[in-house]
């Protein structure tokens, strides 16, 4: 009779509710402390059941959900939100293989074992028999392609990131849906190319990486990746940093370049030659990366960047931050601080600011140094006062050039993050008196 009410509770629960339901049946029983407290099989199940059949509808009602899509900032919503149901699923292990062939059920449990699960949780027979919901069917006809199916590429992607074994178990669906992806959503176009923000290039080219076999969809990324902007590299020493030569992540100011371009040499159908052609154009710290990582980098590739012999452009010396006490022993601290702000005057981002606040900071910092910072560095810098002095010296007792530096401080214009202090004061200067 308890059975019967409580089943009928459950089936009347909403999602948010269902993962509690199991949660109180294992709360530690004061009068048996000896072993800890597991949920009776019957009562999972039925809120499995329950939280699958939810999922289900969710599912079936998806692509209708998103039939009227417009507007630029439109993206897919609907799609079910597995947590709590999948940490429900997560404790009947023995159940997986039979859910997934379930005739209702089954599509949903196979989307969730992939998202929710760890692959080696995944007998390799549980895993294939999630290969169907793989390449997320559900969005196959979902509108605005341009978006919606780099999403469901992106998605795919992830999925194969987390369960390897799907490169080959699932080949020919990958394969056909990635081709499927990149056409009907124009994902290769030479003007959506042309137009794909660095971020944004450098996820096409990992998903790619995974998912296609197409030679031509994959040098056209490569392309697009190794046209990237140049990374700069500059040695910071850390309170952090182990005793040794600094490693290359530590010395880019990021690797996404050479990492999206070693995850497409991972790709077999890649051409190699265009790897080859590349490493003469690539930042000395680049090869080094590619000779460093090898969880990263192909075994060919690896070996490609450790027989490469550097190019004249490629022989110049990675510039080292220097403490004070090391610039006392430079013949001409200005210029070894000048060699970092030219390593990194093309740079922008918390790798620039580092290198900014460690001339500021410094003792050894002149006038033409600090002009060159950016202004909002220099202005917000308040240990010492290098600001406060060159504005002293500029404004003097003057109430109108103060009342001028004021308002310029009190700018909302986002051209003040970009303009250097020399700017600053040259544009105070040229104020009518």
């Amino acid at each position: 009779m308890h059975r019967n009410v409580a089943i009928e509770l459950i089936e009347s629960l909403g999602q948010e509710h269902l993962f509690g339901v199991v949660l109180a049946a294992e709360r530690l029983r004061p009068e048996d402390l000896s072993r800890p407290p597991v949920a009776p099989e019957w009562l999972v199940n039925v809120v499995l059941r329950r939280g699958l059949s939810l999922m289900a509808a969710k599912l079936d009602v998806f692509a209708a959900v998103n039939a009227g899509a417009q507007g630029r900032y439109w993206e897919p919503s609907g799609w079910p939100a597995w947590g709590s149901v999948g940490m429900v699923l997560e404790r009947c292990p023995h159940r997986w293989l039979e859910l997934t062939q379930d005739a209702e059920l089954g599509r949903v449990v196979q989307h969730m074992l992939m998202d929710c699960m760890e692959t080696e949780k995944l007998t390799d027979e549980v895993l294939a028999a999630c290969v169907p919901a793989l390449v997320l069917p559900e969005w196959a006809e979902l509108p605005m392609p341009g978006k919606s199916q780099r999403l469901r590429l992106r998605n795919i992607a992830r999925r194969v990131a987390q369960h390897p074994r799907l490169q080959e178990m699932a080949a020919d669906p990958l394969h056909e849906t990635t081709a499927r992806c990149v056409k009907e959503g124009s994902l290769l176009h030479a003007r959506k190319l042309r137009n794909l923000r660095p971020h944004e290039a450098v996820s096409l080219a990992h998903d790619l990486a995974l998912t296609s076999n197409d030679a031509k969809s994959l040098a056209n990324v490569w392309d697009v990746v190794a046209q990237l902007p140049r990374p700069t590299a500059v040695e910071r020493p850390s309170s952090y940093d182990e005793h040794g030569a600094p490693t290359p992540k530590r010395l880019l100011s990021d690797d996404n370049r050479v990492s999206a371009l070693a995850a497409l040499a991972c790709n077999p159908h890649l051409d190699r030659r265009l790897v080859s052609d590349l490493l003469d154009h690539l930042h000395p710290a680049e090869v080094q990366w590619l000779r460093t990582y090898d969880d990263a980098v192909p075994a060919w590739l690896k070996e490609a960047a450790v027989q490469h012999k550097a190019s004249p452009a490629q022989q110049q010396e990675v510039p080292r931050v220097l403490t004070d006490e090391e610039l006392d022993s430079c013949e001409d601290p200005e210029a070894v601080m000048q060699s970092w702000l030219d390593a990194v005057k093309n740079h922008r981002g918390s790798f620039f600011d580092q290198v900014e606040y460690a001339v500021i900071r410094s003792r050894h910092r002149t006038e033409p140094l600090v002009r060159q910072v950016r202004a909002h560095i220099v202005l917000s810098y308040f240990e010492q006062p290098v600001a406060a002095d060159a504005l002293v010296r500029m404004c003097g007792d003057d109430p109108a050039r103060w009342h001028a530096v004021a308002e310029a401080l009190t700018s909302r214009s986002q051209s003040r993050f970009e303009e250097t202090f020399g700017q600053f004061i040259d544009r105070m200067n040229a104020q009518p008196a």
